[in-house]
Parts: structure tokens; C-alpha cells; sequence
């Protein structure tokens, strides 16, 4: 096995153990309507990301001839890859779940607020009866 190609993996596991993190974070900035954090930690999730991708990128660049992550990994004989591995995918589905989470709460919160402000806004037009007693548009 490439030594780097196993710095990367290790790096990429820390990359995503912080991801979910931030949005652990992100779940109770939502919760308490912390609106300034919310931003925050949405530039460091970006930024997460790009380190992610950057590091995807020379993972790949170094495992050129390999067919596949998956493969390389069952055909190394090194176990702490294989663990590794192991709890990347498990990471990515608790990442997957938070997200989603996330993503419910922040639509859940637009839907209440967008309801709110068209009952306090008034019509834009005015309604008129017509000739039948109903109100015109």
C-alpha cells in the first residue's frame, strides 16, 4: 500500500468527523435561532468541504492505476485502513442523516416564517364583488 494514499485516507476520516460536527453544531444553531452562528458555521461547512474535495482529488491523483477505493482497501492487508474505511462510510451516513435533518428543520422554519408574514402583509389587490355576490381578483 502507498503510504500517502493511507495519510490521505487518515485525513480525510478527521475531515469528516469535523463535518459532522459543524452540523451537530449547525442542528442546535437551528434549534435556538441563532441566526448569526447559522452563517458562520455555514462558511465553515463550506470551507469543509473544499479541504475535502482537495484532498479527494489527491487521493485520486495518487491511486491513478487502482479500480476503486473500495477495492485497494479489501485488497491492502493493512487492518487500521480497513477500520478506517469502515468508519468513513459510517460517517457519511451519520453526515447524510444530519443533513437531512438539518435541511427539514431550516424548510420547517422558512414555511412558518413565509406563513407568518403573508398573514400580517395585506392583499395586493383589492377585492371587489362581482355581479354573482363572490369577490373578484
Amino acid at each position: 500500500m502507498i503510504p500517502e494514499v493511507k495519510i490521505v485516507i487518515f485525513e480525510e476520516k478527521n475531515v469528516l468527523k469535523n463535518m459532522l460536527d459543524l452540523l451537530d453544531n449547525q442542528y442546535e444553531f437551528i434549534i435556538n435561532k441563532d441566526l448569526i452562528k447559522i452563517d458562520k458555521i455555514a462558511k465553515e461547512l463550506d470551507e469543509a468541504a473544499k479541504k475535502l474535495a482537495r484532498l479527494e482529488i489527491k487521493r485520486r491523483n495518487l491511486m491513478e492505476s487502482k479500480p476503486s477505493v473500495k477495492q485497494y482497501i479489501e485488497d491492502c492487508n493493512d487492518e487500521n485502513i480497513k477500520q478506517a474505511y469502515k468508519e468513513i462510510k459510517e460517517i457519511l451516513n451519520m453526515i447524510e442523516l444530519q443533513k437531512k435533518a438539518n435541511e427539514t428543520l431550516i424548510k420547517q422554519r422558512l414555511f412558518f416564517t413565509k406563513k407568518m408574514i403573508n398573514c400580517i402583509k395585506p392583499g395586493k389587490s383589492i377585492g371587489t364583488y362581482n355581479a354573482y355576490g363572490q369577490v373578484g381578483k
